[in-house]
């Protein structure tokens, strides 16, 4: 069970940067595509998909990390009142998860929204704020410090 969830926590770390480099691309061509007055391309198309994609199965395998591998979340889960008095555990039990289900679900409803613009400059602008939002509380909850828990930006 420990190489799994060794395995599984790899995957989950290394997806996030597929996440974060389809999320900031899709809000760079977002910007460009308003500011040049392009066409939404299947350039645009693409890199949304690839965020929203992998936003979809870092979800499944966060899934898996939260209810079956995570020792961490499974003590948490264990004695829920507890984990709620203890930061780190509060932090991986209900924070990082709770806002990166929001953040999918920016996500999934701007896709939704983009797709039902009419002009070029309506996609491009849904995609700029629906990405924007969900990369921005994506940023904010990767356990990097600014929530008070801190994890290697890369694992091997």
């Amino acid at each position: 069970m420990h190489s799994l969830y060794t395995f599984t926590l790899l995957l989950h770390s290394w997806n996030r940067w597929i996440i974060l480099v389809a999320g900031i691309l899709s809000i760079i061509l977002a910007i460009s595509g308003m500011i040049k007055k392009n066409n939404y391309n299947k350039l645009n198309r693409t890199t949304s998909l690839i965020f929203l994609s992998s936003l979809h199965f870092q979800l499944l395998i966060g899934l898996l990390l939260y209810f079956v591998l995570s020792p961490v979340t499974l003590q948490a889960l264990s004695d829920f009142g507890a984990a709620m008095k203890n930061s780190t555990l509060r932090y991986w039990a209900v924070e990082h998860s709770f806002v990166n289900v929001i953040a999918i679900i920016v996500v999934q409803a701007g896709s939704l929204i983009t797709k039902s613009r009419q002009t070029d400059q309506k996609k491009f602008k849904a995609t700029l704020i629906w990405n924007g939002i969900a990369l921005l509380l994506i940023i904010i909850i990767i356990p990097m410090g600014f929530m008070g828990v801190e994890r290697p930006w890369f694992r091997f």
